[in-house]
């Protein structure tokens, strides 16, 4: 009966050891993972690290998988395709520490909350590289304490941060969350990065994808995209305690609400110069508002509108009255305006191109535009002139617009001042029809973009007073423009007030046949002007009804131009003709531009 009872505890404790789990081993110094396992790691003693590789997976059921266990200066490393996973909370349990890093190419999962737990953590950095997921079912990572300052805690971000639960009520799923107790949070999310949850409720405090607080320091900066999976309606962003700056940049995209609690913060804006953006911001919290690149924000929520459309009104109509007195020199060269017996015409092609420059909101823009100027003689001194142009203008930071315009006048072609000099004056007046598309970043959609459009008339005035001197000097002209915008309304959150634009310009100009025989006629022609806003008012907008203004740099109110021009005619016959312009510009406003005519004539 002894040996039976001997045998079974022997057999007992056998298979005991065979089936029982290897709960926890205590690790120290440098330690590697390259197999599946489900042996929690306990670190024990400052400077240990461990790294999983090779695609295994440290797996537990329970809690706290790694177990940092107070320790400082400890490394994790987690690399692609492997992964570390507890089923239930704190999957990397790093409170109480000093100095822990973690580096996550691979999977930290947790079944319960807390993927990273971080209570009381000082001096720690999480770094979650492209491809790498840190996930849990609610507060996937937490900064929080409770005795002391949770304090200098980094988080950087390039792939996914999320919390898995769909909660509504009370429950707490933050994605990433610190607490007003603690102080000097870093959050970083880059391009690529993505930060969500799975929200089904709109509750601030508990439902923010992140919330970030602090005794009087913390930041969030965001590239990437941080997102409220129940829709924009409901919450993105909380910030609450002191001094939390948030900063939104690049094309990084929020989707759902800011909200603000308690004071002393700041929301910075730094989308690129010209960006239009619109941020949904409430709460009872007060914050200061900064656009980094200059442009004007508007509060009453966050809001900023490229100035494209309107700061380039002046020089567009610089460069009409300088592709209208190029035209003028063509027609006067022509075999036309000599018989002056029928109408000239052309059809030309045009290429603008501006740099932009931050430092004065200078935009990038790009032009293209086919054109017809005719002129038609209705005596031996007066001209009618008809000028029609369709363009399409690529404002930099997705703002497109679409026009069509037409100038209608008459040039008086000569006015006898004396032997040796003679005047000519041109006066036109038109309208342009546009068309405005433009792209904006906005926290209200499910997208973080929204397409907003507008059509708008615009009304335009140019005067033009030429000297010829019948000799070697270059010919004087003075110049006038006039632009009226009305009141108009983009589709969405833009408004703008009328604005009048007057502007002047001296030049000198002068053309000079190179060659000319029964074939062949070669002219050269060139325009150095010298244009200055004479007046302007302010431009008057609203986002979403709240008050904003915007009045351009007076480094744009200048503009030095140089126009050159060629023109060749070749003549095959008497009533046959090909004609070739060529003409190219540079002006100080770092303008490029070319404009290309070719041109065969039949007489009858």
């Amino acid at each position: 009966m002894c040996q039976i009872l001997k045998n079974f505890i022997l057999i007992f404790f056998s298979c005991f050891l065979i089936i029982r789990p290897a709960y926890s081993v205590n690790i120290t110094g440098a330690n590697t993972i390259n197999s599946d396992s489900t042996t929690q790691q306990v670190y024990n003693a400052d400077d240990t690290s461990l790294t999983i590789t090779n695609s295994s997976t440290l797996s537990r059921t329970g809690q706290a998988t790694v177990n940092i266990n107070e320790q400082g200066d400890a490394t994790l490393t987690i690399n692609s395709g492997s992964s570390i996973t507890a089923t239930s909370h704190n999957t990397v349990q790093g409170k109480d520490q000093d100095g822990l890093t973690v580096t996550n190419s691979g999977t930290i999962s947790s079944g319960g909350s807390k993927a990273i737990n971080l209570l009381n953590a000082q001096n720690s950095t999480v770094t979650n590289n492209a491809g790498g997921i840190i996930k849990s079912n609610t507060n996937t990572i937490t900064l929080t304490e409770n005795s002391g300052t949770g304090n200098n805690v980094t988080i950087t971000n390039s792939g996914q941060i999320f919390a898995e639960a769909v909660s509504s009520g009370e429950t707490n799923n933050n994605a990433i969350k610190s607490e007003d107790d603690t102080n000097n949070m870093t959050l970083i999310n880059n391009i690529g990065g993505h930060i969500y949850n799975n929200n089904s409720s709109a509750t601030a405090l508990q439902q923010a994808t992140v919330f970030i607080a602090a005794e009087d320091t913390a930041t969030l900066t965001n590239s990437g995209k941080i997102e409220n999976k129940a829709g924009p309606e409901n919450y993105a962003i909380r910030i609450a305690g002191s001094g939390v700056t948030v900063t939104l940049k690049d094309s990084g995209k929020v989707i759902g609400k800011i909200n603000v609690a308690d004071s002393g913060h700041t929301i910075r804006l730094q989308h690129g110069a010209g960006q239009g953006y619109y941020y949904d911001i409430d709460g009872n919290g007060t914050y200061t508002l900064q656009d980094l690149d200059g442009n004007p924000v508007v509060k009453g929520s966050a809001g900023s509108v490229g100035q494209g459309g309107n700061e380039m009104v002046d020089e567009e109509l610089g460069y009409k009255s300088l592709s209208m007195r190029s035209s003028l020199v063509r027609y006067q060269q022509s075999d036309e305006y000599s018989e002056r017996e029928k109408g000239w015409g052309e059809i030309t092609t045009s290429l603008l191109k501006r740099d932009g420059d931050k430092n004065t909101l200078a935009l990038d823009n790009e032009k293209i535009g086919i054109g017809a100027n005719i002129f038609e003689p209705i005596s031996n001194n007066k001209t009618l002139i008809f000028s029609f142009e369709t363009s399409i203008q690529n404002i930099s930071k997705n703002h497109d617009i679409d026009k069509f315009s037409f100038l209608t006048g008459i040039n008086f072609d000569t006015i006898k001042i004396s032997d040796g000099i003679n005047s000519e004056i041109y006066l036109l007046g038109g309208a342009s029809f546009n068309k405005s598309e433009r792209n904006i970043l906005t926290n209200t959609t499910s997208t973080g973009l929204l397409d907003i459009s507008d059509e708008y008339m615009s009304y335009e005035i140019l005067i033009g007073n030429k000297l010829n001197f019948n000799n070697l000097l270059p010919d004087l002209s003075f110049n006038f423009g006039y632009s009226h915008t009305p009141t108009h309304e983009e589709s969405k959150y833009y408004k703008w007030e009328e604005r009048d634009v007057y502007n002047g310009s001296v030049a000198l100009s002068n053309e000079h046949q190179i060659l000319k025989d029964k074939k062949k006629n070669l002219n050269v022609s060139w325009i150095a002007d010298a244009r200055t806003v004479i007046d302007d008012n302010v431009q008057v907008f609203y986002v979403n009804g709240t008050k904003g203004s915007y009045s351009q740099n007076n480094d744009l109110k200048t503009e030095l131009s140089l126009s050159a021009g060629l023109n060749y005619d070749y003549n095959f016959n008497d009533n046959n003709k090909f004609s070739i312009a060529l003409e190219g510009l540079q002006t100080s406003q770092d303008t490029s531009g070319i404009q290309a005519n070719l041109k065969y004539t039949n007489k009858f």
